[in-house]
């Protein structure tokens, strides 16, 4: 008898209208636009802050070469990302907003869906535009102060003293470019685990979730780091892998990419089943 009354209920939960969904997305858009507009607005700011605080240090354009650009950009991706993805829920933590947001008509899948989307899909395209919103002048004005102190040296100056100002170090950064496919797949399934983290924290705690969720990954750290000196391992074979996987062994070829890949995929599921338990029956 349970089974026969779940699986109208489990239809109902895995329904997919692409008419609807569009219509949640637009219902979402026209509800959030400002606050995401907030959100990569102080985002840029801090950023020009950040290269104008650079840039007035003597001979701080050093420090903007296409090795400096990239760190700003992946260290700014890791820090917004599970920010803005544990704000995505965020109605959820009080019953009134929260109740507005259940009885939208749409499935949880649907619901579901469209989180992965804005999360794991459309913020890092946007924050990509935004980072070069800031890059860009940032580049071209260190680019320029570097062929100025390269004008002031003299022709006899040892190569040391002009290690710091080789043109090739002071490239545009692409995040595309320097790294090739599996790098890249590597970067996006690092990020997606703290994304969905961050998602799962605000909607399991019902009271202050955001502070819970960081105590939460604050003590999954800890154990992480616990167990890693207990068993001796190799974080670094683990973290190198999309670099180089020559020299790993059989059974690492094969769990290595296991956890790389199911860890985001059980997060995320459990970020279905934990947006279903919200539901309205």
């Amino acid at each position: 008898m349970c089974s026969r009354r779940c699986r109208p209920r489990t239809r109902r939960l895995l329904m997919f209208d692409f008419t609807r969904f569009r219509r949640l997305a637009a219902a979402h858009w026209a509800e959030y636009r400002r606050a995401y507009a907030w959100f990569f607005g102080i985002g840029m700011i801090v950023q020009f802050v950040l290269v104008l605080i650079i840039l007035s240090m003597p001979h701080g354009y050093t420090s903007l070469g296409n090795d400096g650009q990239g760190t700003i950009y992946f260290c700014g991706l890791f820090l917004t990302a599970p920010i803005f993805a544990g704000r995505y829920f965020q109605a959820m933590a009080k019953r009134e907003s929260a109740l507005v947001l259940m009885m939208r008509p749409a499935s949880i899948f649907e619901k579901w869906l469209l989180a992965i989307i804005v999360i794991a899909l459309l913020y890092p395209l946007v924050y990509t535009l935004a980072f070069y919103v800031c890059d860009v002048p940032a580049w071209l004005i260190a680019a320029s102060q570097v062929q100025h102190a390269l004008a002031l040296l003299p022709k006899d100056a040892p190569e040391e003293s002009t290690y710091l100002l080789r043109s090739t170090s002071y490239t545009l950064f692409v995040v595309w470019q320097p790294m090739h496919l599996w790098q890249f797949l590597g970067w996006n399934l690092m990020l997606a685990p703290f994304e969905a983290f961050a998602v799962l924290g605000s909607l399991y705690f019902r009271a202050m979730p955001f502070i819970k969720t960081i105590l939460a990954a604050f003590f999954v750290l800890l154990a992480s780091i616990f167990l890693s000196a207990i068993f001796d391992s190799n974080p670094a074979a683990f973290f190198g892998f999309w670099d180089d996987h020559t020299k790993l062994a059989a059974w690492q070829m094969v769990f290595f990419p296991s956890v790389w890949f199911g860890v985001p995929l059980l997060l995320w599921l459990s970020c279905f089943f934990a947006l279903q338990e919200r539901e309205i029956v």
